[in-house]
C-alpha cells in the first residue's frame, strides 16, 4: 500500500516521494494535501492568467506527486519551480513503444487552451469507451458526461439522460455535436495506432486524453486509472480512497485462494469461443488470463507469453475443451443450448453435459453491450470474487454472482 512520506525540508514540494505502508489516512491525507499544493496554490503565478502559463519543459526534475503501484501506463509529475502538474500517459496503445503524451492541467479559466492543455477540473466530458463512463461513476463524478460514443451499449443509466447525447463511433464520428458540445476534453483510446479523430478534434479546439486502461496487463493496473480520472474532475482523494478499498478487497480474496489451493486443486478453465471457425486464446499476460491465476483456475490455453491473443484452429481448441472443468466466455451464447445449436460437437463436451459453462452476460444492454468491460475494469475485486465462487464455490459461499452467469 502506497503512502506520501514528505522530505524534511523547508518547501514540502521539492522532494516529495513514496513508500509502501498499510496507513489510509496518511495515504489519502499526504496525496490530497500534494496534488491541492501543485493544482491549486502553485498555479497563481504561473497559470492563472493565461498568458504566463510554463512552457517548461517536463523532465527529470519533475517529481511523481502520486507513483502508481500497479498500473504502467500513467504518471502524474509536478513541477516543484512552475507550480504546473502533468498527467503522463504512456504507450496508450498496443505497440506504441515510446509514445508518451503529457497533459498540463490548466486552471479553471477562460482563456484559450494550448494542445494538450486541460482545463481543471473538468466540468464536461465525452467518452469514448463504456470504461470512461465506469471510472468517471466510481469517482462520483459521472454527471460530467456529456457524450458517448455507443451508448445503446453503455448499461450505466446514467448515460441514458436526454443531455447524454450520441457523438458516433470510430471514423464515423460526429464533429458537429462534438462542437456543438465544447466538452472540456474528450476521452479516447488508440487500438493498433494513434487515433485519427484526436488530430481533428484538437484543431476543432476540443481537447483530448489517451485512455489506455485496457492496455494494462494486470487486474489491479486496470482498476488503478481510477487516479487519473479523480485527478481529473478534482476529487483525487475520493480515487485514491476508493482504488485502495478495491485493492484491499482483491487482496483478501487473491490470498484466501493462495491458502485453500493447491496446484492439484486448480480446475481446468479454457476461455472464449470460436469466431469464423478461428479461436482467439489470450496470451499468459492477458489480463484474464491474470484473474484466472488469482482465482485459483489453471487456463488450457496456456504457451504464449504475451498479453495478445492468438489464434488457433477449432479443433486445436476443441482437443482443449475436452480436458476443461470450466468453460468461460463462449461468446455471445446465453444458453447451453445455443451452444449446442452453434456447434452440434460442443454437445458432447463433458464441460457442457456437466452445465460448467459461465458468462460474462449477467448484465448487458438489450443491444449486447456487456457491464463486464464496463464496470469491470473499476472493480476486478468482483470479477474476482465471481471467478472464485464458480471455481471454488466453498470458499465464497454467500458472493453472488455480479457479472457471470451459468448457461442453463
Amino acid at each position: 500500500m502506497l503512502i506520501l512520506c514528505p522530505v524534511k525540508e523547508q518547501n514540502p514540494f521539492q522532494s516529495p516521494y513514496l513508500c509502501l505502508k498499510k496507513k489510509r489516512f496518511f495515504m489519502r491525507r499526504w496525496i490530497r494535501f500534494l496534488i491541492l499544493a501543485f493544482v491549486g496554490w502553485g498555479w497563481g503565478a504561473c497559470v492563472g492568467g493565461g498568458a504566463d502559463r510554463s512552457d517548461r519543459e517536463v523532465d527529470s526534475t519533475w517529481v511523481p506527486l502520486y507513483e502508481t503501484q500497479y498500473a504502467e501506463r500513467f504518471a502524474v509529475l509536478g513541477d516543484p519551480t512552475s507550480g504546473e502538474t502533468v498527467l503522463r500517459v504512456l504507450n496508450p496503445w498496443q505497440g506504441a513503444e515510446g509514445t508518451t503524451f503529457d497533459y498540463r492541467l490548466v486552471e479553471d479559466t477562460t482563456a484559450r487552451l494550448r494542445t494538450n492543455e486541460i482545463r481543471w477540473p473538468i466540468r464536461s466530458a465525452v467518452c469514448l469507451s463504456s470504461s470512461h463512463v465506469a471510472f468517471l461513476d466510481a469517482v462520483g463524478a459521472v454527471g460530467t458526461v456529456r457524450g458517448v460514443s455507443g451508448r445503446d451499449f453503455i448499461t450505466n443509466p446514467a448515460v441514458h439522460r436526454a443531455e447524454v447525447r450520441e457523438v458516433g463511433y470510430d471514423n464515423q464520428l460526429d464533429y458537429e455535436t462534438l462542437v456543438a458540445l465544447q466538452p472540456d476534453v474528450v476521452f479516447l483510446y488508440g487500438l493498433t495506432g494513434a487515433n485519427s479523430a484526436a488530430e481533428t478534434l484538437n484543431r476543432l479546439g476540443i481537447p483530448v486524453i489517451y485512455v489506455a486502461d485496457y492496455v494494462e496487463n494486470t487486474p489491479l493496473g486496470r482498476a488503478e486509472w481510477i487516479i487519473p480520472f479523480g485527478l481529473l474532475v478534482g476529487r483525487l482523494d475520493e480515487a485514491v480512497g476508493r482504488f485502495m478499498e478495491i485493492e484491499e478487497n482483491y487482496k483478501a480474496i487473491g490470498e484466501q485462494v493462495a491458502l485453500s489451493t493447491t496446484e492439484a486443486k486448480r480446475p481446468a478453465v479454457m476461455l472464449n469461443a470460436p469466431y469464423r471457425d478461428v479461436w482467439y486464446l489470450p496470451g499468459d499476460r492477458n489480463y484474464l488470463v491474470r484473474l484466472l491465476d488469482d482465482a485459483g483456475g489453471d487456463y488450457l490455453g496456456r504457451g504464449d507469453d504475451s498479453d495478445r491473443s492468438r489464434p488457433v484452429s477449432a479443433e486445436e481448441a476443441l482437443l482443449l475443451l475436452v480436458q476443461a472443468d470450466y468453460w468461460l466466455n463462449p461468446g455471445q451464447a446465453t444458453s447451453l443450448a445455443q451452444l449446442r445449436a452453434d456447434n452440434r460437437r460442443f454437445a458432447t463436451l463433458p464441460v457442457v453435459r456437466r452445465g460448467r459453462v459461465y458468462n460474462n452476460n449477467a448484465r448487458t444492454t438489450a443491444q449486447g453491450g456487456s457491464d463486464f468491460w464496463e464496470s469491470g475494469a473499476v472493480r476486478p475485486d468482483v470479477v474476482l470474487a465471481d471467478l472464485v465462487r464458480i471455481l471454488h464455490p466453498e470458499l465464497l459461499p454467500n458472493h453472488d454472482l455480479y457479472y457471470f452467469r451459468a448457461l442453463e
